[in-house]
Parts: structure tokens; sequence; C-alpha cells
């Protein structure tokens, strides 16, 4: 569909309604809030088993299951060891970069993806995807996480009227949870970059300069992950990118998911809010992660990364509210 059949349809030149996309740094508390959206009516998304075999969008129909019951839908906390085997049948949303590889290569999981677009053949793919998705889901607006660079440039390109919600969270707590999850702490991702293409020299000398420490270097990497998402912003229209801090869908759930629904422009979920009572009862409390640093450590993190805690309202000299939603075990599963 061209621009002009699209002004005079109304509809997406690429047939995909408004999708939403959270974006934001690995434990921002992307996940929670991702599962909570996740759960409205009126949206779909990559799932589970899909991401297993991304070659057979079929699969995605079985996310109508967790419309029928929750009983169908993956627990938001790691099950026992007993039960690991029956809630792998289950389904739910996935950040799914076995899809996203699949259809836009390699990069797509790996680099900033700064100032690149999608080709007309990665576009074709993964916007014919998304709408089987949908459809098989019998669903009208699409929904994902992506960790990490937000990709915003490149996904515009694939979707024309997406829309953004950048997860924030202090970067101190960012970094202490990292330091403890084992996809970042047992990977390369504390000798190298995570991800290609963002890291400005002057962060790599700053790393260099700090015996390559894993600390700075995740320090500088959330740091890197917020300012090339706000350059980005910069390219779109103000409603088409919004920021929400974790901490506070913590302490009020009901009042960010609000903002979340207008900016999506979905209607407010009765479900949504259910969910988040009954299965991530979030609950703020003071952060811990000036108990996990040493004085040294948190001096470095406020010397990198000070000047932005202020800028997004996380104050050096007393902790912001909490790390986390009940259950904690699911915490160290969040990618």
């Amino acid at each position: 569909m061209s621009a002009a059949t699209e002004r005079a349809t109304g509809r997406p030149a690429c047939g995909v309604d408004r999708p939403v996309f959270l974006v934001g740094m690995p434990r921002s508390g992307t996940t929670a809030i991702f599962e909570s959206l996740a759960t409205h009516p009126d949206v779909g998304w990559l799932s589970h088993h899909f991401n297993r075999f991304p070659r057979l969008p079929a699969l995605a129909a079985l996310a109508r299951l967790c419309d029928v019951s929750p009983f169908f839908r993956k627990a938001v906390a790691p099950p026992s060891r007993g039960r690991a085997w029956f809630e792998r049948l289950r389904d739910g949303p996935a950040e799914a970069y076995d899809v996203w590889e699949t259809y836009c290569g390699e990069k797509f999981r790996f680099d900033y993806l700064l100032g690149q677009r999608a080709t007309p053949e990665e576009r074709d793919r993964m916007t014919r995807v998304v709408r089987a998705v949908l459809r098989y889901q019998g669903k009208k607006r699409f929904v994902a996480k992506l960790t990490g660079p937000a990709r915003m440039g490149y996904l515009m390109s694939l979707f024309p009227d997406a829309r953004f919600v950048h997860i924030l969270r202090d970067g101190r707590a960012v970094v202490d949870s990292l330091m403890r999850v084992d996809f970042w702490r047992d990977s390369s991702r504390t000798r190298e970059p995570a991800w290609r293409n963002g890291l400005s020299d002057a962060y790599l000398r700053t790393w260099e300069a700090h015996d390559r420490s894993p600390l700075v270097l995740a320090a500088l990497q959330w740091r890197a992950v917020i300012e090339r998402a706000r350059e980005e912003r910069d390219a779109l229209r103000p409603e088409r990118y919004v920021e929400m801090r974790y901490e506070d869908f913590l302490a009020g759930p009901a009042a960010v998911m609000q903002r979340i629904w207008e900016a999506a422009e979905l209607a407010p979920s009765r479900r949504t809010l259910a969910f988040i009572a009954e299965r991530l009862r979030p609950a703020a409390r003071p952060e811990s992660f000036r108990d996990a640093f040493r004085p040294e450590q948190l001096a470095v993190l406020d010397e990198l990364l000070g000047d932005l805690l202020d800028e997004l309202g996380y104050a050096r000299g007393s902790p912001p509210a909490s790390d986390s939603y009940r259950p904690a075990s699911a915490r160290e599963t969040e990618a």
C-alpha cells in the first residue's frame, strides 16, 4: 500500500495498526510491564511456542488458550523443578528474538541499528508475520518487548505508525541486577559490549581506564541505551514515544498502566489490573543495591551515571523506590 493510499484509506501501509513496542535496558522491569500489557484483550504478541519454531506462525493460535483461562498462561515466576515440564506446555508472551532474527537477520539481535532501515524484503517478511500472528490470535493490535537498544528507527521502517514505551529504572539497581543473573554474569557480556555500534569511543576509553571492569561496562551500557533511544526519539512525533519509570509502576501500577493505555491508544482493561494484583503483586520497598556495592563502587557509578540519574529523578544521596515485584524469583529470569 502506498503512502497516498494509506492517507486515503486511513489504514497503515504495512497493514499493522499502531504496534506498541516496550523498550528498555534488561533488568529494568520491562518483563513485568510487558506481561501486564499483554493481558489486554485487544493485543496480540509473539509467543513462547512460536519463538521455538519461528517458521511456523500458525503456532501463535495456541495463545488463544490464554484468553480462555489463566491456567494455560505461563507463570511469571519460574516453576518448581517438578512442574518445569508442564510449564513448557503453557504459552505466553515472549521477547522472541529467534523470531526477529529469522525474519530481520542476525543484526537485529546484536546491533543498535542506528541509522539503519529495513530492506524491502525484511519489511515484507516481518509485517506478514505480525499480520499472521494477529489473525491467528484474533487480535487487533500488536505489542512486543525488546530489551537493550531501542532500535526505533529500524522498527519505524517496518511499522511507520509504531508507538514506543521506554521503561526506565535506576541505573545502579540495573547494574546490580545484571551482575546477579546468569544470562549476563556468566556470558561474554562481562567482557565485551552486549550490542554492536552503540558505545562511543569515549565510553570505550572510560571502560579501558577502569581496567575493563564488568561493572563499569554494564553501567556505560545502561547509559548508552537510554541516550541512543532519546536520540532516536527526536526523529519521532511526540505522541509516538513515552517514558515510564519502573519504580513508579511498583508504587502505583494502575496509574502507570493508564498512561501506557493512553499512549498506545488502548481502552483501559480491568483484566490487566486483575492480572497485576493477582499474579505480579508489585510492591515498592527501599532499593537494595547500596548493600550490594562497596563504597568505592558506588562512587564510580555516581561518577559515571550521576548526571543522568539526576535527570531521571534518581537521587544520588538517598535510595529511591524498589527493586522488584513479587514473586522475587521472577526477577532472576527477566531478559
